[in-house]
């Protein structure tokens, strides 16, 4: 027998290699093909979107203005895209969204929180890849929280709000009382300037400090919270009021009204009358508010009714860190449909994917919102009224989302009252609390 060359072994091992690499590279190709064809279908999508919205006021004067530029943007990146606005400006919005959700001819996407109440979850479809940390796209956990219920997402959370203390520095000086010159606090340097106040009032009708205590107000949370306490702890998947930090944190509320010089009814009074003592009469000297009410004394300023201010954080409990409280997370989900399009629900996603952007994060400048995410650095460094306090490290806490947050929170405040007007002590407040929310299950 003739003895092989070494190029017929050379081609015949290349031939070898051949039969078992082909299947492999050949699949690959499909694959690759399969991936770009739904790519492309997804990007071919052809359509209208539904989307409904409440008010959301920008520094302009427009309610809607920020969520059109944002349609706008996203609409020139797919220009066979076109999201129908539908102006939620009636009062009774939520009972229109319920009303079309039941007959299952509501929007696309819509605000998790219409006035507050968070929308019956069997309409909204859960972001099931939202669980994934690596989608989330730096979300702060605690804006998360707001979308998220029993290990499921369901909405992306675009905006916060703050809270911050106002100090209206011509009271002050009027009545010969120093203002704070450091850029932070503990509580007891808080508690001392409202005992100054007090003394340095004279017969003068000043009152140290005030706030409004409400339904989707959280203007007190940050003192609540400032020893460590959690309204609800996420991991566990409960409710703690009735914990020593919880406690601890209500008996600072209490001081404040017992060793500062409140109104009588602090903590019961209504939210017109508290605002109208500070903007208007200028009786209040310290006012724990939204940070939008930075803007308003922008306003007055200009019209020559203002008066001079100073922002400061709240003061640090035994977290040695300020706590951010956002009362109002906003929030955009995806309805539930009985027939989905897959390549429309893609789109959908992408969309509340967009709002995360650094573009649409950077834009909530205009509502004086804060962002949820890293992509809103820098938001406020150009804005002296803002970046002082808003660049401090913070502790960032928030409301759950709970099918019965609504009542739970009227308890919450109920506790609180009872507190304030002396009817019940801290500890017998919340744990009398903890029983009645751990009764709603």
């Amino acid at each position: 027998m003739r003895k092989r060359g070494p190029f017929t072994l050379f081609l015949c091992i290349i031939i070898f290699l051949y039969l078992i690499i082909a299947p492999f590279y050949l699949f690959s190709l499909e694959r690759e093909d399969l991936d770009r064809n739904k790519k492309e279908d997804k990007l071919d999508w052809k359509g209208v979107i539904t989307l409904w919205d409440i008010p959301r006021p920008t520094a302009a004067g427009s309610s809607f203005g920020w969520i059109r530029g944002r349609i706008n943007a996203f609409e020139k990146k797919h220009p066979n895209v076109l999201i129908d606005l539908r102006e939620l400006i009636h009062e009774n919005r939520e009972e229109t969204v319920l009303k079309a959700l039941k007959e299952g001819e509501g929007p696309d996407i819509l605000p998790l929180f219409v006035d507050q109440n968070p929308i019956p979850l069997q309409h909204i479809k859960p972001l099931d890849q939202w669980m994934n940390p690596g989608v989330t796209n730096g979300v702060k956990k605690e804006a998360l929280q707001v979308a998220t219920y029993q290990n499921k997402v369901y909405g992306v959370p675009f905006s916060m709000t703050g809270n911050v203390l106002i100090l209206n520095t011509d009271l002050l000086q009027k009545i010969g009382c120093k203002t704070p010159k450091k850029e932070s606090w503990n509580y007891q340097e808080f508690i001392n300037l409202l005992q100054s106040i007090e003394k340095a009032k004279g017969e003068e009708e000043v009152f140290s400090f005030d706030a409004y205590l409400g339904k989707g107000e959280g203007s007190l949370m940050p003192i609540l919270l400032s020893d460590g306490g959690a309204v609800y702890q996420q991991e566990e998947q409960r409710f703690a009021f009735y914990q020593p930090e919880m406690i601890s944190g209500l008996q600072k509320l209490l001081n404040i009204k017992l060793k500062g010089n409140t109104q009588g009814e602090f903590g019961a009074r209504s939210k017109g009358d508290v605002y109208k003592d500070f903007l208007e009469e200028q009786k209040t000297a310290v006012l724990a508010a939204d940070s939008n009410i930075i803007y308003v004394l922008e306003r007055l300023k200009k019209n020559g009714e203002g008066f001079a201010y100073q922002v400061m954080p709240f003061p640090v409990g035994n977290m040695d860190i300020p706590i951010w409280y956002s009362h109002q997370t906003s929030v955009y989900s995806i309805v539930k449909k009985q027939e989905e399009d897959p390549a429309k629900q893609e789109i959908l996603e992408e969309f509340l994917a967009f709002l995360l952007e650094e573009e649409s994060q950077q834009s909530l400048k205009s509502l004086g919102a804060f962002p949820t995410n890293d992509n809103g650095k820098g938001l406020y460094d150009e804005d002296s009224l803002i970046n002082e306090w808003y660049n401090r490290g913070y502790e960032y806490q928030s409301y759950p989302l709970h099918p019965q947050w609504s009542e739970i929170e009227d308890k919450m405040i109920e506790s609180i009252k009872a507190v304030l007007t002396g009817t019940k002590s801290p500890t017998e407040s919340f744990k009398d609390l903890q029983d009645q929310v751990e009764s709603f299950k």
